[in-house]
């Protein structure tokens, strides 16, 4: 599980790099910079944040409550963007699979680092 969390993450960091870098090549007329530069800060710092996390491992609860907490906050966030497209009037591709993956993402982030003990008692396993 670790492994498709690297591969997710690794996708979520170089698509959102990928964004950026157009938005500010291309400069769309109607982007809306206030509202994507603290949410590609966020997309970017959780992924390095959680490649980090699995290379080295992470015994500390205070980095491990920060991956999670991140994980939730881009699940939250994917999931709303992947909805929002699919079921309002205006479809953008590049908004249901970056929100598809920060879903993902966050699913696993959460259960990757969430402790053992917490995962049991709520019902969800990773093995």
């Amino acid at each position: 599980m670790k492994t498709l969390l690297a591969v997710i993450a690794s996708l979520t960091v170089l698509a959102t790099g990928y964004l950026s870098l157009s938005l500010l090549i291309l400069r769309p007329p109607h982007a809306n910079y206030l509202e994507w530069i603290p949410m590609a800060a966020l997309f970017l710092a959780q992924g390095v944040l959680t490649l980090v996390a699995i290379a080295r491992g992470v015994s500390d609860r205070w980095i491990r409550g920060v991956v999670v907490a991140g994980g939730i906050a881009i699940l939250g966030i994917g999931s709303s963007w992947a909805y929002a497209t699919l079921s309002g009037p205006h479809f953008e591709g590049y908004a249901v699979v970056l929100g598809s993956a920060l879903a993902v993402q966050g699913l696993l982030t959460a259960l990757v680092f969430w402790p053992r003990q917490r995962r049991l008692s709520a019902g969800l396993s990773v093995e």
